[in-house]
């Protein structure tokens, strides 16, 4: 039976790098924001929900999402984000769910769901284990600067719309600190990989 792993975090810290570690492990990888993103490009019902609520402002000149307009308007306003999430997560989790159906079935033994908010749209529920990735603010605050080209004020802002780390520390089976460097992270992976292990046996002796 295949393990399903959700792995969230805050933005910055991360994700990115322990979910190309477990993939090297053999697992497959279900990245939410490539969900996300082809939803919000392709899925029509999804779009007219979105404009019904945040105006055609946020739409480009193809008629597609501007995720630039859309995030400015989210991410400086929680409340915003809020209704944002609700209109889109309800897509996510079907897409999400149809796909690892198809991983199971060609017999991957790890599927990785890949996202920052798998706890906050309901996707937890489908994962045996869920493990969040955390690390300093400044750091993750330097770290979407440098992947994503913005100003320190938007990254500010970005990382101020989320959680904080207790929120992740708190709902997750496995916290991996990534404030070191990369042979630590490999080594954290690992342990958290062991101890998933070491858990389902335990439990199966036990039933």
């Amino acid at each position: 039976m295949a393990n399903i792993i959700g792995l969230t975090g805050q933005t910055g810290a991360g994700k990115s790098s322990v979910r190309e570690i477990l993939r090297q492990k053999g697992a497959a990888v279900i990245d939410a924001d490539t969900v996300a993103h082809d939803i919000t490009d392709n899925n029509v019902n999804c779009i007219y929900d979105i404009v019904n609520r945040f105006s055609c402002l946020v739409l480009n000149e193809k008629g597609k999402i501007n995720r630039k307009a859309l995030g400015k308007r989210v991410f400086s306003d929680k409340k915003e984000l809020m209704a944002l999430n609700k209109i889109i997560f309800p897509y996510i989790l079907e897409a999400i769910e149809h796909e690892v159906l198809g991983h199971i079935a060609k017999g991957a033994e790890n599927v990785v769901i890949d996202g920052a908010t798998v706890i906050e749209s309901g996707c937890g529920k489908m994962c045996d284990v869920l493990v969040s990735v955390v690390a300093e603010e400044e750091t993750r605050i330097t770290r979407i600067i440098k992947r994503d080209g913005i100003s320190k004020a938007d990254a500010e802002r970005r990382v101020s719309a989320q959680k904080p780390e207790e929120f992740y520390t708190e709902n997750s089976d496995f916290v991996i600190r990534n404030d070191s460097t990369p042979a630590e992270l490999e080594r954290n992976v690992n342990s958290v990989l062991k101890n998933m292990v070491f858990i389902k046996e335990k439990v199966s002796a036990e039933d």
